[in-house]
């Protein structure tokens, strides 16, 4: 009998601690800035945002250019971007009976290219993470010069031979990834 109510007013506290409020567990990127989380800018803009970890030698000015170049090239991700993309899957059985077994195999790549002159991106915010030494950049480039550009680059490229060679490569790959998707 001893066992019994033992037994069961170890259960009962087992329940119980199950009802006590546990603590919250901690989002880091709540303790980011809202900019860095989503960075969209008013106006006339593209905005992207870059981070750095700190470094060895606790070079700030060498973790702001690494931030700098993490926006900038998120900016031009925003312009342009061509992507490669592969993916393929196998599988086979092996064996007889029990001693069956299923093999699989997966493979997955993707390539992205850019290509972008970025004139007169400029810094926005800047943030620096007192616990973690992580700092936070913010950079927006005006929309109306770089519209500007794209319409330039895209006459330019009209019945241009180095352009349709590009035209001409992209196709292929986009062959070679459709008869291996037939496969």
């Amino acid at each position: 009998m001893k066992k019994i109510l033992l037994f069961g007013i170890g259960m009962l506290m087992f329940v119980l601690s199950g009802c006590v409020n546990q603590p919250e567990t901690r989002n880091a990127l709540n303790d980011l800035p809202q900019w860095y989380q989503e960075p969209t800018v008013l106006g006339d803009k593209y905005a992207a945002s870059g981070s750095a970890k700190p470094n060895k030698g606790g070079d700030v000015e060498l973790q702001k250019i690494e931030a700098a170049a993490v926006a900038r090239a998120e900016l031009a991700r925003q312009m342009d971007i061509r992507v490669k993309d592969m993916f393929k899957r196998a599988s086979q059985e092996l064996g007889m009976g029990e001693d069956q077994t299923l093999d699989y195999a997966l493979q997955y790549a993707t390539k992205q290219i850019t290509d972008v002159t970025l004139k007169q991106s400029q810094q926005k915010k800047l943030f620096l993470d007192s616990k973690s030494g992580i700092l936070y950049t913010l950079y927006v480039l005006d929309a109306s010069s770089f519209d500007k550009e794209i319409k330039k680059n895209v006459h330019s490229s009209f019945n241009n031979q180095d352009a349709l060679w590009q035209k001409f490569q992209a196709t292929e790959v986009w062959k070679e990834l459709e008869s291996d998707e037939s496969k």
